[in-house]
């Protein structure tokens, strides 16, 4: 295929000169359609502006004027962008409104460019990305997962859309408009990619925790299980928990993670609130074994130390052992703290090291062999405790 010449324009830069006003509908879109397309670009900005001040009724050449703004001011590199914050948002603002969520116009990609500078910022400001989503239309927003060159499958353009705005709603403590948009895109056609689906049940639940709704705060963690990368969930059900008063159940999470969590310098709040919960009970020894514990991490890393001392017979042991000791104490007295059941394993995989335990008028539970404390051996019909 022969390349295009360039059109020449020098009758309509003759034209322009003499009387703006003068262009019809094509004959301005035409202009600033080439002008933009031979590199013109200043030239195509300011015919535009020209267009919108003196040209009545035309509107053709609005999306050819927006590229061109788009070209020069929103499609650089960040650290220009930086350079002039004020001026590049003053464009996108510009380009939104004039420009329709239509094909060929510059719109979507321009709030996208936005959104990405913003989303790149430490902090990010989840207010300014809020009302940049604002200006899309998600109801027209395409729900196909975007493939590029490789092949490779992403997010659809309305999955993007719903996903940053359940984060926007948290993030800004509006509580109930993230359950809103939440409720929505669970209700959409999407096709859902990664950890999305899971991150928009996730600040649906700690929303719903903010709102006081618990019970069903509840029920999404829980059916959320530990999926959510970078998220303790443990921690989650517990804070639910010692909200609702359902002290055993929230003990139950914090023990599962101070087992799970292991001997750790940077669990150092877990192992605080192991002091507190402890502390509930009657056994001292555990008592004062905890406070040794949480005294001899503190001081091994130069944390700031509450309490005056510790018992002398712990003075010499350094955190990791007294670590042990609590574990295996706090094993020994579970019953103390947290409620235990009994049931009977009714199958076993070897192999790939899973079970299920059977319950009577409920279905059976499922276990991994890495959730016995202990990794003891596991034989069908053993009967076991669980919490």
């Amino acid at each position: 295929m022969e390349k295009r010449e360039p059109k020449d324009l020098t009758n309509y830069d003759k034209r322009f000169e003499e009387d703006p006003s003068s262009f019809n509908d094509f004959q301005a879109m035409d202009y600033v359609k080439e002008l933009k397309n031979q590199g013109r670009t200043d030239d195509a900005i300011e015919v535009g502006k020209t267009f919108l001040q003196v040209g009545e009724g035309l509107s053709g050449f609005i999306n050819h004027y927006g590229y061109a703004l788009y070209n020069k001011y929103i499609n650089i590199d960040e650290d220009k962008i930086k350079e002039k914050e004020d001026l590049f948002f003053s464009i996108v603002d510009e380009i939104t409104n004039l420009c329709k969520q239509e094909k060929y116009s510059p719109l979507e990609a321009t709030i996208n460019k936005a959104m990405k500078y913003v989303m790149n910022q430490k902090p990010v400001n989840y207010q300014k990305l809020s009302t940049l989503l604002d200006k899309l239309d998600v109801q027209t927003l395409s729900i196909d997962p975007f493939i590029n060159n490789a092949g490779k499958e992403f997010e659809s353009k309305k999955e993007k859309w719903y996903r940053l705005k359940v984060r926007c709603s948290y993030e800004l403590e509006d509580y109930k408009a993230c359950v809103e948009y939440a409720n929505k895109a669970l209700t959409q056609p999407i096709k859902w990619h990664y950890n999305n689906l899971n991150w928009v049940k996730y600040y649906r639940a700690s929303s719903l925790v903010h709102l006081q709704r618990y019970e069903e705060a509840e029920n999404e963690f829980l059916a959320l299980g530990n999926r959510i990368p970078h998220v303790d969930s443990f921690q989650v059900l517990y804070d639910l928990y010692m909200h609702t008063g359902k002290v055993k159940e929230a003990y139950t999470n914090l023990i599962y993670k101070f087992f799970k969590s292991g001997y750790n310098l940077d669990e150092l709040s877990t192992y605080e609130m192991i002091l507190d919960m402890v502390k509930t009970g009657q056994n001292q020894e555990i008592i004062n074994l905890a406070n040794a514990f949480v005294y001899q991490i503190k001081a091994e890393n130069q944390k700031e130390i509450s309490q005056n001392t510790i018992l002398e017979q712990y003075q010499n042991m350094d955190s990791s052992s007294l670590y042990d000791r609590l574990y295996n104490q706090l094993m020994e007295h579970l019953d103390e703290y947290i409620d235990r059941y009994e049931a009977k394993v009714v199958y076993y995989n070897k192999d790939k090291e899973f079970g299920s335990l059977y319950l009577e008028d409920d279905d059976p539970l499922f276990f991994r062999q890495s959730d016995y404390i202990y990794d003891e051996v596991v034989e069908k019909y053993d009967v076991v405790e669980y919490s």
